[in-house]
């Protein structure tokens, strides 16, 4: 057979399938897209999702629907958009919980987050607040360590539920300062920050966009944001860093993903778009005033920070032991 011949015939099935997916992507969208959120409605992941879904159906001219599917540590949500159609047209608005959390936690998934889905965007973070009742006598980090020290065990934490990022965070914190302290596991956000306000627990470590409220009204005492750089929703609360306790960062974030199988020039179509949206000062302003922070990490690099993120909340769990309800 002439070598040119052979050359022809082994190149042209690369060559139709990278035509029909160049195809494919220029036909996307031609119905409407679906944003799986795996929380309940009116949370930061909820409230991310809907602010770039309105705009990212304006800008490709298909509806974009989001559908609220809480339940089972986001699992419920994630299992059904990794069983989805790789078309594009099913998508996860993703945490850390989700993505980098529950694999710790939960040894027998009914997803790999790792192989089940293909990152598009990470588009808003909130950084973990160390708060505490204005009646604990510590305005500053340095008293909580110093309150801490002299009578161990007195001061205790709220959390989500064992594994959540506030029982991350407060571990890390015992580990960074060498403290003891008392975790207290509730059902959610709100029955925890409830418990902090009313002074059944001492502090609890709550993410900017759900504290914000009642850090303005006095009815939380904001210590340190567990986070490199100051946040920009509340530019006058120190950094754990600043004050010496580098290293313990902790951020609720949230970013979309779709089943891994879905064609890469979908992908990089919905990166692409997602980034014009998260760059318009109008979007930043409605995610800032919410408490969330846009971020501009899409694919390779949404991917690389996922890799980081999974190894060390890994570390985390497994020192302290931890083990989901």
């Amino acid at each position: 057979m002439n070598p040119k011949t052979l050359v022809v015939l082994l190149i042209a099935p690369l060559l139709t399938v990278m035509t029909a997916t160049k195809a494919a992507a220029q036909a996307y969208p031609r119905q409407p897209i679906r944003i799986v959120v795996p929380y309940a409605a009116g949370g930061m992941t909820d409230v991310v999702a809907r602010v770039i879904g309105l705009r990212l159906g304006e800008r490709l001219g298909q509806p974009v629907v989001v559908e609220n599917r809480p339940g089972a540590a986001t699992i419920v949500g994630a299992e059904q958009v990794a069983g989805a159609s790789a078309d594009g047209y099913t998508l996860l608005a993703a945490t850390n919980t989700t993505l980098t959390i529950n694999p710790w936690l939960y040894p027998k998934l009914p997803y790999d987050p790792a192989r089940s889905f293909a990152p598009i965007a990470l588009v808003a973070t909130a950084p973990s607040v160390i708060v505490v009742n204005p009646a604990v006598p510590a305005r500053t980090m340095d008293e909580l360590v110093q309150l801490s020290r002299a009578k161990p065990g007195s001061l205790s934490y709220a959390s989500y539920g064992n594994g959540s990022t506030a029982h991350l965070a407060g571990e890390m914190l015992k580990a960074r300062a060498g403290i003891d302290m008392l975790h207290v596991p509730y059902k959610g956000s709100a029955p925890a920050k409830a418990a902090v306000m009313a002074n059944e627990v001492s502090m609890t470590f709550e993410p900017a966009f759900t504290g914000l409220p009642q850090i303005a009204a006095g009815k939380l005492r904001a210590l340190a944001v567990m986070n490199a750089k100051r946040s920009a929703v509340m530019p006058d609360v120190p950094t754990t860093a600043e004050l010496g306790f580098g290293g313990i960062e902790m951020s609720a974030w949230v970013g979309l993903v779709a089943p891994a199988a879905t064609p890469p020039a979908v992908v990089e179509r919905l990166a692409s778009e997602i980034e014009r949206i998260v760059a318009e000062p109008a979007v930043q302003q409605t995610l800032l005033r919410s408490g969330a922070e846009p971020v501009g990490y899409y694919r390779e690099a949404f991917g690389a920070y996922i890799r980081e993120e999974t190894a060390r909340y890994g570390k985390v769990i497994t020192a302290a032991h931890i083990r989901a309800d």
